[in-house]
Order: structure tokens, then sequence, then C-alpha cells
């Protein structure tokens, strides 16, 4: 039997165990005692009998990477893609939200090492990010560093200041995601740059973000929104994204393979007392994806905030126009009224999701309407504020799809 020690919010929460391959989690007896203690996910209810295989293995497996990713992170640690326990002990000492796992005995080596974080000097910055697609995630360079990211781009999730990229070690958090070019999809960093202060400029909840260079080449680099930093301190914010909300695989992400659909998501934050204003919320992101053509939304692309025992839905994030792309699929990623295509979605089938969300038909069209009002404009103005300091034609493409789309709402 190996065992992990399982963190949330810094405090020993439980162990993740592992008996030749099958897991089971169960809180610690002194955290289901204390009076603060909150619950690790939706999934894992706060009580004394520890959880199967099947609720445990879901959960910890939305924290790690995708396949594409975990096969090449598999043949540098020598994992098979679903040793989930093996992988965790290797990456799992920064994930997403508030969750850390070390290894129990461990424990004397990680005190020894204080968190801390190592500056990188430009050459060095330029080298581990170029080699990204070789070593995901950075893995095994530092000692101490153990971070696990979610998502199939390549990425570094680390701290950036001024510039300059810091590495978090020994527990350190980490406070910004940076995203090299995609070579498939060109300009992809301008156009989730777009696409993100597309969505603040009008009104939805994003964290901060910017392009940096290092040796010419552009990065999208955005603020982590599971982060908050007060008086120079950085903590962790505890957050689930829908897959882990529902239990669903992590591969099963999109409705055609199994996934969460708008009303089954629309219904979840009812449940989970996000308010009028939380479900409104929800609806209008989706509505916004269709406008901007991102057929990457996603249930793992959706993530809930948890301050103690209340819950909100988390900023936006991952935005990308994907219809610019002709070898990306020209469907959404979950249906609008039973239909997938942008080229087929109309005014009528947000009615029929309305309906199977069972609110008013006339709730939806006045998001609908309110964001046709604002959002050719509201591009057109971030398009020309981008065209000045990050200039790039990818903004009048996606400005093509804006208009296209918003065409087939009105």
């Amino acid at each position: 039997m190996e065992t992990l020690n399982v963190f949330l919010l810094g405090k020993l929460a439980g162990f993740l165990e592992s008996d030749k391959g099958t897991l089971s989690f169960r809180y610690s007896e002194d955290y289901l005692q204390d009076p603060s203690a909150v619950q690790l996910s939706f999934t894992l209810p706060l009580q004394k009998k520890a959880f199967d295989d099947q609720t445990t293995s879901v959960f910890f497996d939305n924290l790690l990477p995708p396949d594409v990713v975990r096969k090449r992170l598999g043949k540098i640690l020598h994992l098979s893609r679903h040793n989930i326990f093996g992988f965790l002990k290797a990456i799992g000492g920064d994930c997403a939200g508030a969750v850390s796992l070390y290894p129990a005995e461990n424990e004397e080596t990680v005190s020894a090492n204080p968190p801390s974080l190592r500056e990188l000097t430009n050459e060095e910055a330029v080298e581990i990010l170029t080699q990204l697609p070789k070593r995901p995630l950075n893995l095994g360079r530092d000692e101490g560093f153990r971070i696990s990211g979610t998502g199939a781009q390549d990425k570094l999730i680390a701290c950036v200041k001024d510039n300059k990229i810091l590495l978090p070690l020994y527990g350190e958090p980490s406070t910004h995601i940076i995203k090299p070019p995609i070579a498939e999809y060109p300009n992809s960093v301008f156009n989730e740059f777009f696409c993100m202060r597309l969505a603040e400029k009008l009104g939805f909840p994003a964290p901060p973000c910017d392009i940096i260079y290092f040796d010419h080449i552009p990065y999208y680099c955005v603020k982590r929104y599971d982060r908050k930093e007060n008086n120079g301190k950085v903590s962790r914010l505890h957050q689930e994204d829908f897959c882990q909300l529902f239990s669903v695989d992590p591969e099963k992400k999109y409705e055609n393979d199994g996934g969460p659909t708008v009303p089954i998501c629309f219904n979840l934050i009812k449940k989970m007392h996000g308010g009028i204003a939380g479900q409104l919320d929800f609806l209008r992101r989706v509505i916004l994806n269709f406008l901007i053509g991102n057929g990457d939304a996603h249930a793992k692309n959706f993530s809930v905030l948890y301050s103690g025992k209340n819950t909100r839905l988390a900023p936006v994030y991952d935005l990308l126009c994907t219809e610019i792309y002709s070898s990306l699929s020209r469907e959404f990623a979950m249906s609008i009224g039973r239909e997938f295509a942008f080229a087929n979605i109309s005014r009528i089938n947000f009615q029929e999701m309305a309906v199977n969300c069972q609110i008013r038909p006339e709730i939806v069209f006045a998001q609908i309407d309110d964001l046709l009002m604002k959002i050719i404009p509201v591009a057109e103005s971030v398009k020309s504020e981008l065209a000045i300091t990050h200039p790039c034609s990818v903004y009048d493409e996606i400005l093509q799809i804006i208009k296209l789309n918003a065409q087939r709402l009105s």
C-alpha cells in the first residue's frame, strides 16, 4: 500500500492510497474534527468512510494533464497513462485550485526545504519554453518543482514578475500560466489574448493577461484566478472544474463523448446555490463562446471557486476563436437545443435550450440581445487598442467570425 498526503488550503485533509493500482481516498480524523474543514470535492463530501476506486480516480485524474500530454510525461517518468497515483507522486505538489499532494515518507525532506522561488535568466527561460514539447511542464529539471496542469496545450506554470519567470519550488504557489504559440494554429497567442480582453471589456470576470516575449517569440501569459495575494504572500483558492463536479472522466469532457450538457451544468449551478446571478452568468458565457466562435468550451473550461461553503463561477479562461482554423471542428462543444454546428445554430436553438434549462426563453433572448448590442463595437475597440500594442492580422479574422455568428442570432 502506497500513500500520498492530500493537502487542501494548506491543511492535511486526508490520504490518497494505492493498493496495486486500486485507489481510495479517506479524510484524516483530525481534519474531520476541524469545524472549519471543507470538502475536497462536491463528489467527496466530508465522511469517515473511505471513497471507492471509481469516485477517487475520477477526481484525482482530473488534476492531471490529458492523454496527449500525459503520454509524453509518461515516457520521461516511465509511467503508463492510467497510473494516476504515480503521476501525482511526481508532479502533484501544485495542482489546480488548493490541492497539493506529497509522498507521506517525504515529510522530512519537505520540511528541510522551505518554499522558494528561483529566478530564471533569459537564456534559461528561452530554453525551458522552447523545450516544452519535449519536456512538458518543465518536468524533472529542478528539484522541488512539482507542478501539474490540465489542458492539452503545452504550458509553463510558474510565477512572473517584471517580465521575469520565477520557478516556484518546494510547495511555493505558482501564480501564472505561460503558453507558447501553437504551431498548427497560427497566431494562437494573439487569438487567446484578444478573446480574453474582449470578454473583460464586455464585463465578464477575467484574470489579468498579457503577451510577453522571449527571444522575440510571443507567449500568452495569464494570472491564475485560483490564487490570491495579500501583503506579498500568495495563497491558493479552492476550485473544481465541471468534470470534477460531475465525476466525469476528463477524456469525456465533450458532450459528444458523454460529457455534461448546457442544461445539466445550468441545473448544477442552481443546485449549488449559485443564485440568479450565477445562472445568468453561465448563460452569458455560453452565448459569448458561440459569438466568438469558440468550439472548445467543454466541461473542463468551466469551473467554480469555493469560499468556505459558498460557491461562484470562476473567471473565464481558455477563450479562443477556433472557427478561424480550418483544421478544427466547426461544432460547439455543448449542443445548443440539440444542435452542434455553428452554421445551424439560431435563436430557435437557444429557445429550446432555455426550455431544457427550465427557464423562460425571454430571459435567454434578453442576454443574447444585450451581447449583440455590445460585442461588435467593443471588439472593434479592442482590435484598435491591440493593433498599437500587439499588432496582428488575427483580430480581423476573429471580428469577421463574431459578425457572422451575431447575424445568426439577430
